[in-house]
């Protein structure tokens, strides 16, 4: 029985750095517990997205005595680690009906902030080890990777090995009869809310007033139809679309999320704030941006772009010359085996787009056949530092450096 099972989201380890960290933490455990490294604690860094629970993670997730939870924005948007979540919530839950005490064993670790932590996450939150100021604005993950925070990570990773030992020590949690069966158990975390209402930001449409004004804010605009808009014309509509254009879900079953909340997700690791809005609106979205330096991308399903309600902003957009927004297009093997395959999406991305395309398919503006969540971040995290680039050279300035109108450098007199 492992003293700590640690839940994290698999790509925030893709430079190794939560591996390091559990490591860290089974070290100090184990020291304190005096037990073996096997037993302090579990990992699972084999597990994809999109595969069955092994019998080892059942098992670990329902016999740990404390689960860490490394929270970030991939985290909240993890189908698997809401469910990895809500199967330790329920042995806490099950815990306090035996024996009307709750045990502090459900332990969330801000590891990257963010800013829209689910409620129930926000309900386990604990005050038992030091946090300062570094890890409350930025972070775990700030605190390892930089060497003057070290002794500060040091103590931090004590403070919460003593309180995995101690709740270990002071509580048997129940231990269910049966092993959690991936396929049963729903995300804790809920279906991602529409990022506008998340934000407050306000719905598509409606209005500038609504909008965020900060300049590190990025406007993820879809072009994506219904599932009912793309029965016809796109096999398995179902399970990529949804109600609305904020539901389109292309790389599942890799990534369970719809592509608006990743990439979402993605630039809160930049520390932009975003929201995710429908090319319907794509105009008066370009034109709010430039007046407050702010970035636009546009995430195109070709098998949408030819719905009727897009043909006006599309249209609108690719006739602009005197600004461009980044153009990303997903494009997994599913689509390669539909009808049409790869020509498909170069006649559409032609027919829709004719003067962007051509223009920009070379400098990287318009990057197509995205084939992975992965390749999409790294595609998305590019476009994003050339935005910003693009911006500091041709942005508004809106405060003028003072001057009284005389022209001349100002000289300092000794006294």
């Amino acid at each position: 029985m492992p003293l700590f099972f640690l839940s994290y989201a698999q790509e925030d380890n893709r430079n190794g750095q939560v591996q390091a960290f559990f490591a860290d933490l089974r070290e100090a455990v184990a020291g304190l517990a005096g037990v073996h490294w096997h037993e302090a604690g579990f990992i699972d860094g084999q597990m994809l997205l999109g595969s069955t629970w092994t019998d080892e993670l059942a098992g670990a997730l329902s016999t740990s005595a404390c689960l860490i939870a490394l929270t970030s924005p991939r985290y909240v948007v993890s189908d698997y680690c809401g469910r990895e979540f809500r199967v330790f919530a329920e042995r806490i839950d099950e815990h306090e009906r035996q024996f009307q005490v709750r045990p502090p064993a459900l332990v969330p670790v801000q590891w990257i902030p963010c800013d829209g932590l689910p409620d129930v996450v926000r309900s386990y939150q604990y005050r038992n080890f030091p946090t300062g100021t570094v890890y409350a604005q930025d972070g775990l993950l700030t605190l390892k990777q930089r060497r003057r925070h070290e002794d500060d990570y040091k103590d931090f990773v004590d403070a919460l090995a003593k309180h995995v030992v101690r709740t270990a020590r002071e509580h048997t949690l129940h231990q269910p009869a049966q092993r959690p069966v991936l396929a049963k158990v729903t995300s804790a975390f809920g279906q991602p809310v529409r990022p506008p209402a998340v934000l407050g930001q306000g719905d598509t449409g409606a209005g500038a007033a609504q909008r965020a004004t900060s300049a590190r804010h990025v406007h993820i605009v879809l072009v994506a139809g219904s599932s009912a808009e793309m029965a016809d014309s796109r096999p398995g509509a179902e399970e990529r679309y949804g109600a609305v254009a904020w539901d389109w879900r292309p790389y599942r079953p890799e990534l369970d999320v719809p592509i608006g909340s990743w990439a979402g997700a993605i630039a809160t690791t930049k520390s932009y704030g975003w929201t995710v809005e429908d090319a319907v609106d794509l105009a008066a979205v370009r034109e709010w941006a430039w007046a407050h330096n702010q970035i636009v991308v546009l995430v195109v399903d070709v098998w949408s772009a030819d719905l009727t309600r897009y043909r006006r902003s599309l249209d609108g957009y690719d006739r602009d010359t005197e600004s461009r927004a980044p153009v990303l297009v997903p494009w997994t093997a599913a689509d390669d085996a539909a009808a049409g395959g790869i020509r498909k999406m170069w006649e559409t991305l032609a027919r829709v787009l004719p003067h962007h395309v051509v223009s920009n398919i070379r400098d990287g503006t318009v990057r197509t056949e995205i084939a992975t969540s992965a390749r999409f971040q790294e595609e998305l995290e590019g476009a994003l530092v050339v935005e910003q680039g693009r911006i500091y050279r041709t942005g508004t300035v809106y405060q003028e450096p003072h001057s009284d109108g005389s022209g001349q450098r100002p000289i300092l007199e000794g006294p």
